[in-house]
């Protein structure tokens, strides 16, 4: 048990820092994972499977979930960039963000910047959408389709069809309102389409340009707008069913050892000589 708290309070936070600003290779993680697994099960830099009694992907669900709770890199990886791409709508006194700002466009992160580290943070939009909510002032950083208005779903998936007959995706309300949405669709629309098209335009009628940037929030942020990278973890690998056997295991006032060997003994797994 001493080699798990170890594991999640050293090696886990090691690579904390690189994680925070790349999305690390699959092989990269395979490595560190292999590493892990190896100090967890024989406290040496190898372990052979025998020695291995549960699966890795098991070990690294959440305890509520029936696992040890040992952190998914590739999970904590996207977490701590997902805060990196809040920090472009909060740059606060941060250079780099200024930097960043003057160079790209923050809803589409396309602009002077190329490379791997920004083809992985243009792959988490997807994602930092689904956390964040906008409410749209002069509508320069904000994605039509894509981004989620307070209280609202995405037009994405208010008008599917429609949104299948768009060719740019990530436009912003800006861009599409000054040159027209039909500049964005294909020129042939089927029936639907065109129906959804009409509440489209007339929504778009309604808005009116305001002064001020954008406002981007979430529900997951803290006090001083820094995302919690701790919370958008526990929403990206939690299940709403909690394990029959969590609180016979874990809530409990045993030692961490005899906890340890409880849950070896639920899965079939108890050998001595790991506790």
């Amino acid at each position: 048990m001493g080699r798990l708290v170890l594991l999640n309070a050293v090696l886990d936070g090691m690579p904390a820092h690189l994680m925070s600003a790349l999305l690390l290779p699959a092989g990269t993680i395979e490595a560190l994972d292999k590493r892990r697994r190896a100090f967890l099960w024989s406290g040496q830099a190898t372990a052979t499977g025998a020695q291995c009694l549960v699966a890795w992907d098991k070990i690294c669900l959440p305890k509520q979930d029936g696992g040890l709770g040992v952190k998914q890199i590739s999970v904590q990886n996207a977490c701590l960039l997902l805060k990196l791409l809040h920090r472009l709508h909060h740059p606060g006194d941060s250079s780099w963000a200024a930097w960043v700002r003057q160079r790209v466009d923050l809803h589409t992160l396309q602009g002077e910047v190329e490379g791997a580290h920004w083809d992985g943070l243009r792959t988490l939009l997807p994602a930092y959408r689904q956390l964040t909510s906008v409410s749209v002032k002069c509508g320069a950083t904000i994605a039509l389709w894509e981004d989620r208005r307070l209280g609202a779903e995405p037009l994405c998936s208010r008008f599917p069809v429609l949104y299948s007959h768009v060719t740019k995706h990530g436009a912003s309300v800006r861009d599409t309102v000054n040159h027209g949405i039909l500049q964005y669709l294909v020129p042939r629309l089927n029936c639907q389409a065109r129906s959804e098209l009409a509440a489209v335009q007339l929504a778009m009628n309604d808005w009116e340009p305001e002064d001020g940037d954008d406002v981007r929030r979430s529900s997951l942020q803290s006090s001083d707008n820094r995302l919690v990278t701790s919370k958008i973890y526990k929403l990206a690998t939690s299940s709403p069913n909690v394990c029959d056997s969590y609180n016979f295991v874990w809530q409990n006032h045993a030692p961490p050892k005899v906890k340890f060997f409880a849950w070896l003994l639920l899965q079939n797994r108890s050998n001595a000589a790991t506790t």
